[in-house]
């Protein structure tokens, strides 16, 4: 079963979302167990949202809203599988369109058209192509035609731990250079990579959560600020980071690092410091110091 999706494009809040107390937020599924946070690949895709476990819970409105459409798993004009499964999307008063995606097929009540914060959407599930029981929450800026990350709107975790910074490399052509393990390097341009994550423990074993922001200076001079806060697709490519955009897939490196910015590098002692962040504000900072010969 389908209702035709709203036509008319909302007004929109493109920036500050997060310092707006009328975009408080309820979590749709709690307690909040975290799959995948915004920017994390799994499974060679980027999620442009959150992916929340949980088997058969019910999942509930994160805010006011108008039920724009519902697709039922199976259910379709063509007659073709959809990768978001069993699916419904809220139109917020804000102009954001908010998608509960791969709930369980069945589930989903059509009759609840405009529903209030924390009325039940439907449950948790595993329909559609997703790697674990549970859904993929995401928010989508009609006007900016962008996907917000939902941490910006949602109540903060309760999470006490700092971002994991694992290493940093700096790479040219085939030659990969892990600073701490080298300490010197040949003069040339250099891609610096890094590798850092959430915390958390993935629910679903999708590998490594991206954290919420990276901060690189090159001798005390800040090269690069990249935070996971929108996606906009555009061209056949997903790009993040806001204006102009990192190609997804340009933003990581084989290795799985994060490639944060391309600089020369001649003769002396460089010194690099990489700073993370989550989206509640813990933060962690590493320094490297080498020499390039």
């Amino acid at each position: 079963m389908q209702v035709p999706l709203r036509a008319s494009l909302l007004a929109v809040v493109a920036f500050g979302l997060a310092s707006t107390p009328e975009l408080a937020w309820d979590w749709p599924l709690a307690p909040p167990r975290v799959a995948a946070t915004f920017g994390t690949f799994a499974k060679g895709r980027v999620v442009t949202g959150l992916a929340l476990a949980s088997d058969g819970a019910p999942v509930r409105a994160a805010d006011d809203g108008e039920l724009s459409f519902i697709s039922e798993e199976g259910i379709s004009p063509s007659g073709l599988p959809s990768a978001l499964g069993s699916f419904v999307v809220v139109e917020q008063d804000k102009g954001l369109a908010v998608l509960y995606s791969h709930l369980a097929a069945g589930s989903m009540s059509s009759f609840l058209r405009k529903p209030r914060s924390g009325d039940v959407l439907g449950s948790s599930g595993s329909s559609g192509w997703i790697e674990g029981s549970g859904i993929v929450f995401q928010v989508f800026d009609r006007l900016a035609g962008s996907w917000v990350n939902p941490l910006l709107l949602l109540p903060p975790l309760t999470v006490d731990k700092p971002p994991v910074i694992r290493s940093l490399a700096l790479s040219s052509a085939d030659k990969v250079y892990v600073l701490g393990a080298a300490t010197s390097l040949p003069q040339g341009t250099y891609t610096i990579a890094a590798d850092v994550a959430d915390p958390a423990e993935p629910a679903w074993g999708t590998g490594s959560l991206a954290p919420y922001g990276i901060r690189l200076s090159i001798d005390g001079t800040e090269a690069a600020r990249d935070r996971f806060d929108v996606a906009r697709g555009t061209g056949g490519k997903l790009l993040l980071f806001g204006q102009p955009g990192v190609d997804a897939d340009e933003l990581r490196t084989k290795e799985g690092r994060y490639a944060l910015a391309e600089r020369l590098f001649t003769r002396g002692r460089t010194s690099i410091e990489v700073s993370v962040e989550d989206a509640e504000g813990n933060k962690r900072s590493s320094t490297w110091t080498f020499v390039v010969e």
